[in-house]
């Protein structure tokens, strides 16, 4: 099961594309609906232009979400995408600490 601050690889390019786009995304989506719904809700990292994060956005260190890189979410930018276009295994997790800040950049978007 996808569970919330799961970071997976998700295929975000068009039905068909070959090869696919991949692109590692954060399950913002809650667990019970990650369970029982055939779609999760992501938000896509961002590799580039980490100097500067906008209080939209929250920045993702490497040694916190045990992915290779630092990253960073932009909470402008939801997909809703159905679980067949997650590929492979989990690349990462974001602690609750770290995902409260997503959650803040969320309320801010969104005018929660």
């Amino acid at each position: 099961m996808y569970k919330r601050g799961g970071i997976y690889a998700v295929n975000l390019g068009p039905a068909g594309a070959a090869p696919p786009e991949t692109c590692p995304c954060l399950i913002i989506s809650n667990n019970i609906s990650n369970e029982f719904s055939l779609v999760v809700t992501v938000i896509p990292l961002v590799f580039t232009n980490l100097e500067k994060i906008y209080d939209f956005e929250s920045l993702l260190p490497a040694a916190k979400t045990g992915l290779g890189q630092d990253a960073k979410i932009s909470s402008h930018i939801l997909f809703t995408i159905d679980k067949t276009t997650v590929v492979g295994e989990r690349l990462g997790f974001v602690s609750k600490s770290l995902m409260a800040r997503v959650e803040k950049a969320l309320r801010l978007q969104l005018a929660l």
